[in-house]
């Protein structure tokens, strides 16, 4: 390689980039597969999911305009990890999801009041 050729490094340190992407997202996928396999772990990511309440509505209500967006802001960014999260749930298994939402495992947590 070059070390005067700005290519060959843009390469070199795309394909490195690229590699520890692919790396992550294996990590990442086990992990998901590991909190699915036992109920309290998937206690945790039903936990996670109600709090970035990606099933609910935001009422805003009647409050000054920069507070609206202020919070309209942080609660889209809250939705915004919980779609990453349920984005990783179908990726690792695409039953993953379903399964999580549709057992009654944890009918005994009451989640709302976390």
């Amino acid at each position: 390689m070059d070390v005067f050729a700005l290519y060959e490094q843009e390469q070199q340190n795309t394909a490195h980039n690229t590699s520890r992407a692919d790396a992550l997202d294996a990590a990442m996928r086990q992990a998901v597969d590991g909190l699915m396999a036992n109920p309290q772990g998937r206690l945790l990511l039903r936990w996670l999911l109600h709090l970035c309440r990606n099933f609910s509505v935001e009422e805003v209500g009647i409050v000054p305009q920069p507070a609206e967006s202020a919070r309209l802001f942080f609660t889209e960014g809250r939705r915004m990890v919980g779609m990453r999260l349920m984005q990783l749930l179908q990726q690792a298994n695409p039953s993953h999801l379903p399964a999580l939402l549709q057992t009654k495992e944890n009918d005994a947590h009451d989640l709302s009041t976390l």
